[in-house]
């Protein structure tokens, strides 16, 4: 068997960091292509990984693949989040220029039912709903803030957007 990771003391993550912080650094900047957001997610790598430390025990002959499969996952999260805000924003954009009164009538109209839909649903319903969508979380952080699995919340958040779903069929 393979020796395990020996536990993170200041010391050891050190040089842990010092090793790796440049590859995990030009991987973030090459898939980021901004220097200031390639060295948030540099930092938040290593925080996380230092974090998971002790859980993980990583494979020192496998630690920069574990850190680079941290900054990716940072880097998929953070580019999913922009392009939900930038479909957003050009929604609004492309809105801005042909609102008229009917199509505000009909919005107010949608954001009505949904208010009343999502009133309908259970507590529970409303706080996966509003943790997922208006708090734009990722699962992962969701279940963080919930005190539960990632895996059982992305479950429920299904479960309860379908419900959602299906009261605004029944108000259509």
């Amino acid at each position: 068997a393979e020796p395990r990771a020996t536990p993170a003391t200041p010391a050891t993550f050190e040089e842990v960091y010092r090793l790796h912080a440049p590859a995990v650094h030009r991987f973030c900047f090459s898939q980021a292509g901004d220097r200031p957001l390639a060295e948030d997610l540099t930092h938040e790598t290593f925080a996380r990984a230092y974090a998971a430390w002790e859980r993980v025990q990583p494979d020192p002959a496998s630690l920069r693949t574990w850190l680079l499969a941290i900054a990716r996952n940072l880097v998929t999260d953070h580019h999913r989040r922009r392009g939900r805000w930038a479909r957003v924003f050009a929604r609004i954009a492309a809105g801005e220029a042909r609102d008229d009164v009917e199509v505000l009538a009909d919005r107010r109209d949608r954001l009505r039912n949904v208010t009343a839909a999502l009133a309908a649903l259970a507590p529970r319903d409303r706080e996966l709903i509003g943790l997922r969508v208006a708090a734009d979380l990722s699962y992962r952080e969701m279940a963080k803030v919930l005190g539960s699995t990632e895996p059982v919340v992305k479950v429920a958040t299904h479960r309860a957007l379908n419900r959602l779903r299906s009261r605004l069929e029944t108000m259509s």
